[in-house]
């Protein structure tokens, strides 16, 4: 089911995020990080929800928005997916010039990363919290075999599916070091 794949792609989210949270500690001790791998992760965040994640997810609030009316917490959330995008391209920008050489103050960096993270957990938290849940109730049998049928895109997931893709490859490798960690 639809809302399944969404809230396992979150899982996922989860899981990146605790990853750039561990490199923002890193940075605010002065220690080293490797920007490629954040790079990485970034991009992968920006170009998965682009892509599969929020089209998935805008299907289901159009769909809402359409038989049931309005909602205060739906009516915005694709307005929010492009906000969200745009701050995560801002960001990958910023990595991209740190990874040239540019000279990014440690302080401005920490704070862009902190603000990206922010945002991210935030808009996870309203759907996870607030929206999903209220679908899940509101939405019935019929409901979400229509929106199933709207969704044609393959889902295989470049870092956490089969096929890892080449330009994933170190964040692949991170996140398989970190789930055998946690075992």
């Amino acid at each position: 089911m639809m809302i399944e794949r969404i809230r396992r792609e979150h899982g996922y989210m989860v899981r990146l995020l605790a990853l750039l949270r561990h490199k923002l500690t890193l940075l605010k001790s002065e220690r080293q990080v490797n920007y490629a791998v954040l790079r990485e992760l970034v991009d992968y965040l920006a170009n998965h929800s682009e892509k599969v994640h929020h089209p998935k997810e805008d299907i289901l609030y159009h769909y809402y928005l359409e038989h049931y009316g309005h909602h205060h917490e739906i009516d915005n959330l694709e307005l929010e997916h492009q906000t969200l995008s745009e701050k995560t391209h801002e960001f990958l920008n910023v990595v991209d010039m740190v990874l040239q050489d540019a000279v990014i103050p440690q302080d401005m960096f920490i704070e862009q990363l902190e603000s990206f993270l922010d945002a991210q957990k935030h808009h996870l938290e309203i759907e996870e919290k607030n929206v999903f849940p209220y679908l899940i109730e509101k939405f019935t049998v019929k409901d979400w075999q229509a929106v199933e049928e709207q969704w044609s895109v393959c889902e295989d997931d470049p870092v956490f599916g089969e096929t890892i893709a080449e330009q994933y490859a170190q964040l692949a490798e991170r996140v398989h070091q970190t789930e055998h960690e946690c075992i």
